[in-house]
């Protein structure tokens, strides 16, 4: 395509990320994670959706992937919440950033450093921060920062 000064432009470049449309997708992300609603949850990841979790290895990809990730950890921390301490910022690229403080209870199995540990109801509050990038239309990425150790220690888990 060309523009009137003779110019190429090419017609597929994405326009620069939109702060307010990130946060739209930011708050619909937030209240389906924190309804549990896996449907609009779903309905605002990315087909292609990276999620980075302290407690894995490698991140989750695909938003299948990611939904069924996020059924087994609200199973295995029952009534996981993710209270917002503070108004979400977005950032020019589309990224939105937000403190958070990550409360529940520990009623599932986590397997770490190679043994499983079984949950009996042990209480977690831990502040943390989420970093969620968007394409104005859908979450392509979830990072959750947090003390892991303060988490582990807080739920009976040995750290070292």
């Amino acid at each position: 395509m060309s523009s009137d000064s003779g110019a190429t432009v090419d017609a597929a470049v994405d326009p620069a990320p939109d702060p307010a449309e990130a946060l739209e997708v930011f708050e619909g992300w937030h209240r389906a994670h924190e309804n549990r609603d896996t449907a609009a949850l779903g309905a605002v990841l990315a087909d292609d959706v990276l999620v980075h979790s302290l407690f894995r290895a490698e991140p989750v990809r695909t938003r299948d992937a990611a939904v069924a990730h996020f059924v087994r950890t609200t199973t295995t921390f029952s009534g996981l919440a993710m209270e917002l301490v503070s108004t979400p910022a977005a950032a020019a690229n589309g990224a939105v950033l937000a403190e958070v403080m990550f409360t529940g209870r520990f009623n599932g199995e986590l397997a770490w450093r190679d043994c499983l540990h079984h949950g009996t109801g042990q209480p977690f509050e831990v502040p943390g921060v989420v970093v969620v990038h968007t394409d104005q239309r859908a979450v392509t990425s979830v990072r959750t920062l947090f003390d892991r150790a303060d988490w582990l220690r807080q739920i009976g888990v040995p750290t070292s």
